[in-house]
């Protein structure tokens, strides 16, 4: 007896049908149930009382049955509210249900669904602005945070510096010891970059063997120091089958005006200091600054 009650209410907690059909049968006969009582306990038969006690029965199987209706959907208004603010904000919020039936399935699933999604989503993002090789933003991605960096330093009248700086000889170093060894070097370059780079600053791999530094609130002595310290850390690195002072690289630092020069204008006369480095000898680091800002400090 016990074990058919139980199989019993577990088909009904699993199935929405029978809820409904349970809820409905319910309410449609609440005032059938109330007349029956109501003639039973001897009361008066006169039409008054009798259809008085119709419509209150009536009224009470209806709000029983708009009551738990919602209940039954209610997970699907909160699994409803949960897309419409991920399609708005990106916010996610996960909404679990312990009902067994095919409501809390569909909520349960695209909950799950939400979360697999936006998880998939920011991974495909990091995936379009990371260049995979060296850990650091690519061109895109420098583009974006570069320029709303230099625009927070034109509000906040700091400083800000461009660095560009290039692998000497690194096509010599494919084919010599073939792209592997040459993949090895760009991973060695990034990690360096990373290991000396401040939490606030940014660096992209721009080109095959070319990257850039966007250091906020930097002048320009202190954005050469940054630039020689990564041109003496690659110099001094043994990397697979090369040698310390194999690797080395050309800088071009620019202090630029945020108030006046966009990012590209930054980049162009980066580049220009950087092309003078190599023409130069390599290895070295050549710099400049906006003629707004050349007469300041070279420590400011």
């Amino acid at each position: 007896m016990n074990l058919a009650v139980s199989e019993i209410t577990q088909k009904f907690n699993a199935s929405l049908t029978f809820k409904i059909f349970s809820i409905c049968f319910a309410s449609t006969h609440i005032p059938l149930l109330a007349l029956i009582t109501y003639l039973v306990t001897g009361f008066r038969s006169e039409a008054i009382p009798v259809l008085g006690t119709v419509l209150g029965a009536t009224l009470i199987g209806t709000a029983f049955c708009l009551a738990s209706v919602w209940m039954l959907i209610k997970p699907l208004h909160e699994i409803a509210k949960t897309v419409e603010t991920y399609r708005a904000t990106g916010a996610v919020k996960p909404v679990r249900s312990k009902r067994t039936d095919e409501v809390g399935v569909v909520t349960n699933g695209i909950s799950v669904l939400i979360v697999e999604l936006d998880a998939t989503l920011s991974q495909l993002r990091r995936q379009a602005t990371t260049d995979v090789l060296t850990g650091l933003g690519n061109r895109r991605w420098l583009k974006d945070i570069g320029s709303m960096e230099i625009a927070r330093a034109a509000r906040e009248s700091t400083a800000i510096s461009v660095v560009v700086f290039d692998l000497d000889h690194f096509k010599s170093i494919n084919d010599e010891f073939g792209h592997d060894v040459g993949d090895q070097v760009l991973m060695a370059a990034g990690a360096t970059i990373q290991h000396n780079l401040r939490p606030y600053d940014i660096a992209a791999r721009i080109g095959g063997e070319e990257f850039c530094l966007v250091l906020p609130r930097t002048g320009t002595t202190a954005a050469i120091a940054i630039a020689d310290r990564l041109r003496k850390e690659l110099a001094a690195k043994a990397i697979g089958p090369l040698p310390a002072g194999r690797v080395t690289a050309s800088f071009g630092v620019y202090r630029g005006d945020p108030k006046s020069e966009s990012l590209k204008v930054m980049l162009t006369a980066a580049d220009r200091k950087l092309y003078s480095a190599k023409n130069n000898g390599r290895n070295a680091v050549h710099w400049a600054a906006a003629r707004s800002v050349s007469g300041e400090s070279v420590a400011s």
